[in-house]
């Protein structure tokens, strides 16, 4: 686990998705899948509602956290501030899990 899972996400933090967790879309659900390596966990399937698969669509590797929420109280009608906690929330469990990181470097 890394660093970034010790800490409340910050919303000027840019994450990538792990290579080892898949998102399928099956019957309109979004389900994030762990790829069968040795070890892996593959009980482990997690159904995203639509704000968690809105997020995890943009996470990307270049998009901060600000960014996200901006979308998140857009699409979703909701105060930003309501974006942000979600946002903080479902960041901290996708790092507990390892369905995401800290990207190496942030853009500018």
């Amino acid at each position: 686990m890394t660093n970034s899972a010790a800490r409340q996400p910050s919303l000027d933090d840019v994450f990538v998705r792990s290579p080892d967790i898949v998102a399928r879309e099956i019957a309109g659900e979004c389900l994030l899948v762990p790829i069968a390596h040795r070890g892996a966990n593959l009980n482990a399937i997690y159904n995203l509602n639509r704000v968690g698969a809105f997020i995890w669509r943009r996470i990307d590797g270049l998009t901060p956290g600000h960014a996200i929420v901006g979308g998140v109280a857009q699409q979703f009608a909701v105060e930003p501030e309501r974006a942000a906690a979600d946002f903080s929330e479902f960041a901290s469990l996708l790092l507990s899990i390892g369905a995401i990181s800290a990207a190496l470097s942030q853009p500018r």
